[in-house]
């Protein structure tokens, strides 16, 4: 780099705090790199961005902030806003922590630097150093040799200040760069290598030497196609030079790869090439990085473009292309971006490719104009959906450095939505107000137009859309709206005229229709829209009932107010990302119409992966193109071949039989079966923590509760009894007693029925109605060894998802009487549309409502259905259940993006849960959930819902655990050292504060579906038809795209019915129980088939789906608890401990409920 810098010279090069290469970007908006003196590894999406951490390279080790910008102390010399922790400068949420992670993609890895607002350096204000703050302290951070105020050599030449404090300094013997130190606990401002924190340092499980593939005894062995092509390295090293590059627009700073590398690409055309060289000349990342095989023609530059639009580019480093550098996965995510860039640099730039393709993401989605008739078996790659918008196909690639086979590419597909060309929004509201799709052949009969020009809307249409318009670009022509000719025949827009005519505005607001008047100055007179148009333009409005559209006011005139008649106004003319509202009918087509099937799927990436063209549109990935042949790249054109094997299934067991999966269906009858299939002989009983207890059997007594739609005055909409006849029969053929009031003919007793319309009913008295649900209970036994259940049937007339979309003043009624009924009052319930309860036929065989509701019913108050086979021939599963093992599911729930909108601090934290078994078949789980702060994905105090559960299963089983197994769901490879670390940490504190002997093994799984890798079998022959020859659940892979790093395997236990079954990935990152090497998949395997709800295997290990689920009711009981506190006049504050604590207990179940209440 040295001779790099000396080609283009340096610009102080002498001594004094201002000697060397002086860098003017401040961070008000000066264009400056990055405001915090390192360079940014990564953008937007966390993609690797290069430059080095030169301040960490100096006497002192690393540069410490700790003056007055520090906010929260400061753990492991991390300083920034709120709790830090362990060298990660971001001055964020306390979320997930990366070690080093620069803050807010703006630059450097932050080795222990403290900072608000670009602010941090020791002793920047505490020593003294006056104004000379920005520049000098900048210059202390790119020093090489040289302390911070210690002298020594800059990278650009300069030599810095004498004296000054100097931290002790600890030995860096075996670092490959100096930047890898952090402060330690004990001595923070001492600098640490990160590789001796004592979470980095902590090794992960081996692979164990055999696999489930070598085992011959271990199912059936078989190969598979997967999505991956493995990718070939130059063999020589190719020099590329390294830029750090900032876009703006205006003064806006873009940091989003659809914003940035468009107006990059804009301010290029404009550019001359002895400024800036062409495209053809450099790989850009699309937002933050550009790499050339020469130098640039400046070390650093702001280039301007038209309306103030600029970019400013800084030289970073210089960093080598080779085979060597990507197997030893040095700079892992560097090789991974670089690569990536070069094989898609050619679709990403619209002029090489004819504007085909559109990059949102990490997606390239395919703008064709036609697709070849019958291709890819009638895959749906262009799809015309309703509301104007089309479904189009993307492809995604991601590169995978460490896995055992090499180097290789993964593609996938998926589908988004895109406006239809010059779409007339006359068309689009016709359609939302109807309900229905306009197809082109309706346009003719001229039926729709004599509706619209009749048509007055109401509010409630005009409120739906601007749902639908939110956030997008229109373009209007006074000459190219809906024209008709004299005999009403309706003619096509010419979408070439209305491009280079049009007036594009983003969308607004409704105002007045065309009958609205105005001044005009001109005629001195008021005159209405609609004449101003026939005047100007000639033009009669054909709908001037229709509201007019509104384009924001500038903030230089605000009063100003500038109308668009709707029939004036279209979509754009070229197809673009839709960013409005999706209606449910619109995202019920996107479901039905996309979805690829295994084999369509498999076609379409093989013709991806061959570099073949799709339609009109070209090859994605060329192998030919210049940017692949000038870096020496190349990506083989087949599908990888994988070995895997179907893992033996368990023996399900049922109160009165059994079911084994030997076809390896995945799937199973039970309460269609014929006979029904019964629940456990023991389950009909209340569940008691003193064995000494008489045994009471329960019988569940059914009552109705009907919640009316706040959109009509009255609950308007009937039940049919007969229905919750046939399902509480249904409930009582399972196994599971029920309250009778005519046996004989097949009629179950109703306690009692109410009605809630929200705005016309107090919530109160839908609790004192549960409240006295339990009272008199003792009339309907029928023994005295038996307690009767009350369970609550809520029938909505509406889902609330659908009333948010329409508008967003309604309170979820689901939400607040889970509280009640769940938390508060201590009764049961379950929620379903009346559509679906009177669809409830008279036999389980002929409606799947029934199955699914009674599977629902039997695990939310409690009642095993099934089990797995203790002494079977599954071993793993026989050594589960022999030995007391603790299975615990733990998930956190982030909130949705509306609730990070909104104002309410309390609905943006995050909820953790722990769900784990309460008995040794490890069937029955109860969970327990805890608030922690928005985004965290590490559970605070983890050891008290560690020990809640250990003390749960004592109670229930009487025998402390000798295992604990952990499925940790939503961690990425960035979060397993620390969380690990901290998580196995707080088993430990939680079994010593049991006993002192008490040390039950621990294992530690990571689960995630955040992957896509994908499986394809080699053979359809293996497959069958009715689950779209998908591969079979239990298919098990262990090798080629599996990692070097760790102990991981893919699991495929989903039924595929529709689209193609998503493998698990899962990482056996500790374990200390002593089992052999198929252990663990065969165990994950059995416990897909033990979810409550379903009789099927499911994606995911049960506890890890019971988890999910109770994370999600602690997120949906918290809000109907914020409202019932609203309603009192009490509004809970995140600042407040005692409002926190209030909203712990809210969330967690009454202490009468005995059942898995979350399902």
């Amino acid at each position: 780099m040295s001779n790099y810098n000396d080609g283009y010279g340096r610009r102080g090069g002498g001594g004094g705090d201002r000697g060397g290469y002086r860098n003017n970007y401040n961070d008000r908006g000066d264009y400056r790199d990055n405001p915090r003196g390192g360079n940014d590894y990564r953008d937007d999406r966390n993609n690797y961005r290069g430059g080095q951490d030169n301040y960490n390279r100096n006497d002192r080790g690393y540069d410490r902030g700790q003056d007055r910008g520090d906010r929260g102390h400061q753990d492991y010399g991390r300083g920034d806003r709120g709790h830090q922790d362990y060298g990660r400068g971001d001055r964020g949420h306390h979320g997930r922590e990366d070690y080093g992670r620069g803050d807010q993609g703006r630059g450097h890895q932050d080795y222990g630097r403290g900072d608000s607002g670009g602010r941090g350096g020791y002793g920047r204000e505490g020593y003294g150093q006056g104004s000379r703050d920005n520049l000098s302290h900048q210059m202390d951070r790119m020093s090489l040799n040289g302390g911070g105020r210690g002298g020594g050599n800059n990278m650009y030449g300069g030599s810095q200040r004498g004296g000054g404090y100097r931290a002790p300094q600890r030995c860096t013997a075996g670092m490959s760069n100096l930047g890898e130190l952090a402060g330690g606990a004990d001595h923070p401002n001492m600098p640490v290598a990160k590789k001796d924190l004592a979470h980095n340092s902590q090794k992960f499980y081996e692979r164990p030497d055999t696999s489930a593939y070598e085992n011959p005894r271990c199912g059936q062995k078989i190969e598979l196609l997967t999505n991956h092509a493995l990718v070939h390295m130059p063999s020589t090293p190719i020099v590329l030079y390294e830029y750090n590059i900032d876009v703006f627009k205006g003064r806006k700073k873009l940091e989003k790869r659809e914003e940035a590398g468009p107006m990059f690409r804009e301010i290029l055309q404009t550019v001359p090439k002895h400024i800036f060289p062409p495209a053809t000349d450099f790989i850009y990342n699309d937002v933050n990085l550009i790499w050339s095989t020469t130098k640039l023609p400046s070390h650093e530059r702001k280039v301007e473009g038209r309306n103030r639009n600029s970019f400013y580019y800084k030289y970073t480093r210089c960093v080598e292309l080779n085979a060597e550098l990507a197997t030893n996965c040095q700079d892992s995510q560097l090789i991974s971006t670089l690569v990536d860039a070069i094989a898609t640099a050619r679709v990403r730039w619209p002029k090489q490719t004819g504007n085909k393709f559109s990059v949102f993401k990490r997606s390239i989605f395919l703008l064709q104009d036609r697709l070849d008739e019958g291709a890819f078996a009638d895959a749906p790659v262009f799809v015309k959906l309703r509301n104007g918008v089309d479904a189009r196909i993307g492809v995604s690639m991601a590169i995978r450095l460490n896995l055992r086979v090499g180097i290789t590419a993964c593609f996938d597909v998926s589908h988004t939505l895109f406006t239809r060309p010059g779409y007339p929004l006359v068309r689009l509201f016709w359609e939302l107000i109807q309900g229905e799709t306009l197809e082109d052949e309706q346009i003719l009969d001229g039926q729709w137009d004599a509706d619209m020009q009749l048509a007055r809307p109401t509010q409630r249409n005009i409120e739906l859309m601007s749902n639908v318009l939110k956030k997008m670009t229109l373009i209007f022509s006074a000459e190219d709206g809906i024209t008709f000719d004299e005999k009403g025949k309706y003619h096509e827009t010419d979408l070439r005229r209305l491009k280079t005519r049009g007036r594009e505005f983003k969308f607004y607001q409704f105002g007045p229709d065309s009958s609205f008047q105005f001044m005009d100055e001109k005629a001195g007179k008021k005159i209405s829209i609609a004449e101003y148009f026939l005047a100007a333009h000639n033009i009669r409005i054909r709908y001037p009932n229709l509201p007019c559209l509104q384009k924001k006011p500038s903030k230089m005139n605000p009063n100003r107010l500038v109308l668009f008649p709707m029939e004036l106004v279209s979509l754009l003319v070229d197809p673009i990302r839709f960013t409005g509202a999706v209606t449910e009918k619109l995202k019920g087509d996107m479901v039905k119409y996309t979805t690829l099937s295994a084999d369509q799927r498999r076609l379409v990436l093989q013709n991806v992966i061959a570099q073949k063209a799709i339609g009109d549109c070209p090859q994605i990935v060329d192998n030919e193109d210049r940017y692949m042949k000038n870096h020496g790249i190349k990506i083989e054109k087949e599908m990888l071949t994988v070995k895997a094997c179907l893992l033996p299934p368990p023996e399900v067991v049922y109160g009165n039989s059994t079911f084994l999966d030997t076809e390896h269906r995945g799937e199973w009858e039970a309460v269609t079966n014929e006979p029904i299939r019964t629940v456990l002989e023991d389950a009909v009983f209340r569940r008691n923590r003193n064995p000494a207890a008489p045994k009471l059997k329960k019988r569940l007594l059914g009552s109705i509760l009907k919640i009316g739609s706040p959109m009509n005055s009255t609950v308007g909409f009937d039940i049919d009894d007969s229905c919750y006849h046939n399902l509480m029969r249904a409930i009582h053929e399972a196994g599971q007693p029920v309250c009778w009031q005519n046996p004989e003919l097949g009629q179950a007793a109703i306690q009692a029925s109410m009605e809630y319309l929200q705005n016309r009913d107090k919530p109160g008295s839908v609790m004192d109605w549960f409240n006295s649900l339990k009272e008199n209970l003792d009339e309907y036994k029928q023994s005295e060894d038996e307690v009767i259940v009350p369970l609550v049937f809520v029938i909505f007339e509406v889902r609330f998802t659908t009333l948010n979309l329409q508008r967003q003043d309604f309170q979820n009624d689901y939400n607040l009487f889970k509280w009640l009924a769940d938390n508060q009052v201590g009764i049961f319930t379950q929620g379903m549309l009346y559509k679906t309860f009177n669809g409830i036929g008279s036999t389980p065989a002929t409606c799947k409502y029934t199955r699914q509701i009674v599977e629902k019913v039997l695990g939310k108050v409690g009642t095993t259905h099934r089990r797995l086979e203790r002494n079977g021939e599954h071993k793993s599963w026989k050594k589960i259940v022999a030995e007391p093992t603790l299975l615990l599911g733990v998930d956190v729930s982030h909130p949705s993006t509306r609730d990070l909108m909104g104002e309410d601090q309390v609905k943006r934290l995050s909820i953790a849960t722990v769900v784990g078994n309460i008995d040794l078949d490890c069937t029955e789980y109860r969970a327990s959930s805890k608030i922690q702060d928005v985004g965290e994905e590490r559970i605070v105090r983890f050891e008290n819902e560690i020990l809640e559960r250990i003390s749960d299963f004592v109670q229930f089983t009487g025998k402390r655990p000798a295992h604990i197994v952990i499925y940790r769901d939503g961690l990425s490879e960035g979060d397993f050292q620390r969380t690990l670390y901290e998580e196995k940490n707080s088993v430990t504190m939680a079994c010593r504060s049991i006993a002192a002997d008490f040390n039950p093994t621990l294992t530690y799984i990571v689960v995630t579906k955040r992957h896509h890798t994908r499986f394809f079998l080699k053979n359809q022959e293996e497959g069958l038809e009715e689950q779209g020859f998908n591969v079979r659940p239990g298919t098990l892979v262990e090798d080629t795209v599996t990692t070097k790093n760790y102990y991981d395997f893919f699991l495929t236990t989903q039924v595929g019915q529709m689209g193609l079954a998503r493998p698990t990935h899962y990482y056996v990152l500790h374990n200390e129980w002593k089992v052999p090497g198929t252990f663990w998949p065969t165990v994950t395997h059995a416990l897909t088939y033990l979810f409550c709800r379903a009789t099927t295997t499911v994606n995911l290990p049960a506890p890890v789906l019971y988890a999910h689920l109770a994370a999600k009711k602690a997120k949906e009981t918290m809000d109907g608890a914020l409202y019932a506190n609203a309603l009192q006049g009490k509004f809970l504050d995140t600042s407040s401990f005692a409002d926190l604590a209030q909203l712990e207990r809210c969330i967690k179940n009454h202490q009468e409920l005995d059942g898995m209440t979350f399902v």
